[in-house]
């Protein structure tokens, strides 16, 4: 193995594994991501707040919240006729997977 020992970085010449630092050695060997292998090693220090996501939501607060009305209201009549003994419709049931997977997408969008 070659390091730079001005800059930190390396580069294996068996398995061809290069980078900058001893974290991006543990990263790419190991193949944990960065904040595993930043406190397996002793290089993570918890500051005790929880970390805020900085993606832009793909919609508005106030557009989710009408998504999910309209998605449980599906899912409510949908519900609402099985109840009365009304057999979904293979369509019904493809709609009711889409209600339920945009009601999840939202909801891990927006809950911690």
């Amino acid at each position: 193995m070659r390091v730079n020992i001005a800059n930190g970085a390396f580069k294996c010449m068996n398995c061809q594994i290069g980078g900058g630092d001893v974290l991006s050695y543990y990263i790419q060997f190991h193949g944990d991501d960065f904040v595993q292998s930043a406190k397996k090693i002793g290089a993570w220090v918890d500051d005790g707040k929880y970390p805020i996501d900085r993606r832009p939501k793909t919609l508005s607060a106030a557009r989710a919240i009408e998504v999910l009305a309209f998605e449980a209201s599906l899912v409510a009549i949908a519900a609402g006729n099985v109840a009365q003994g009304v057999r979904l419709t293979d369509e019904d049931r493809s709609r009711l997977y889409k209600s339920a997977n945009r009601i999840n997408r939202i909801s891990q969008e927006y809950l911690p």
